[in-house]
């Protein structure tokens, strides 16, 4: 059976000390192949990005994506502030 793949928009801000890193932390963002997302628009500290993840239980709603997110962008050093929006 096909994965069904959920679109969402993610809005990324400078996280308070993690300034200097913003621009790094985007561009690492949108070359990780696993999880592709491309930017729509971006500032030095803004940046708005488009992409499609799997449906699980962490697409249930915009907080659990936002969550599941954060999650893995600590685990790889990234540290933004995040809002998600689900394109359902």
């Amino acid at each position: 059976m096909p994965t069904a793949f959920i679109p969402f928009t993610l809005r990324a801000t400078a996280r308070e000390g993690h300034l200097r890193a913003f621009r790094t932390d985007i561009e690492r963002l949108t070359s990780d192949h696993r999880a592709p997302l491309s930017t729509v628009g971006s500032t030095d500290t803004m940046a708005c990005l488009r992409g499609a993840i799997a449906k699980g239980e962490h697409t249930e709603n915009e907080a659990s994506l936002a969550r599941y997110l954060e999650d893995r962008l600590l685990r790889n050093g990234i540290h933004l502030d995040i809002t998600v929006n689900l394109e359902r």
